[in-house]
């Protein structure tokens, strides 16, 4: 590891092992050693084969069967085929390991991920928000319950939900569909309670997870910015580590297993 990443992961050990409650709010660049594509930046699936309407939540609320019939064909959309098959595909890789390895020191008290992959879950992240959803669930518009999506029964009828009746919808939060309720209730409780913020591979440029920083530097907490390039925190950050989610989230999990001797 060159100097400078290397003094950078020092310095963010120390600040980590002086915080009282370390959040951690992650974004695609994680799961890119696993083999799952970004959407955004030169090689993104959203660069490559364009952007889902703004308004995909309100195409499904018109007509939730024909939007059923489109998400099981794999012809129908080529983006969400391709983006499934990568996800089947995907196992942790040393980013998500390191993270749980945080949480299981007592260092990192809970994990908020942008992603829709499930790897965070699959790596064995116990304290975890999916906050933008798991492609592998479904979930009630009504009572926000979620499930397994091989649970889900789909054939000529329109899936309801067990508990309530509910109209039912992957759990992968869509454009112009409002954060789960009960979901970003959660985030705002973590990012109340927390005095130091990991931003591990994400541009936090999406709301409402955006906010989530600038809420933490409101109250004089602590930013460490984990991301190969420059985003719009990294001037405000007080460590930013230079390198891939797979590279430096190990790297500060090792410093501070030395630092605490663990």
């Amino acid at each position: 590891m060159e100097a400078e990443i290397s003094s950078a992961v020092d310095q963010a050990g120390r600040l980590v092992a002086e915080s009282t409650y370390v959040v951690a709010l992650c974004g695609a660049g994680v799961s890119v050693d696993s083999g799952v594509p970004t959407f955004r930046g030169p090689d993104g699936l959203w660069t490559r084969l364009g952007q889902p309407s703004t308004h995909s939540y309100q195409v499904f609320l018109a007509d939730p069967a024909a939007w059923w019939r489109q998400y099981l064909s794999r012809d129908a959309d080529p983006a969400r085929a391709e983006l499934r098959d990568a996800i089947a595909r995907a196992q942790p890789n040393p980013a998500h390991h390191a993270l749980v390895d945080l949480e299981r020191m007592g260092v990192l008290r809970h994990t908020i991920t942008q992603n829709v992959d499930g790897l965070h879950r699959k790596a064995g992240s116990a304290s975890l928000i999916e906050m933008h959803g798991n492609r592998t669930m479904n979930r009630c518009i009504s009572c926000e319950a979620r499930w397994p999506r091989e649970e889900t029964v789909i054939g000529d009828y329109l899936p309801t939900c067990p508990f309530c009746a509910g109209l039912v919808k992957s759990d992968t939060v869509m454009f112009g569909e409002p954060v789960p309720r009960g979901v970003l209730a959660r985030c705002r409780e973590e990012v109340e309670r927390s005095d130091c913020m990991l931003l591990v591979g994400t541009s936090a440029t999406v709301m409402p997870a955006a906010m989530f920083p600038e809420n933490v530097e409101a109250r004089g907490g602590i930013l460490i910015e984990i991301n190969p390039e420059p985003t719009v925190l990294s001037d405000r950050a007080d460590v930013v580590l230079r390198a891939s989610a797979g590279v430096a989230t190990p790297a500060l999990a090792r410093r501070l297993r030395e630092l605490l001797g663990r």
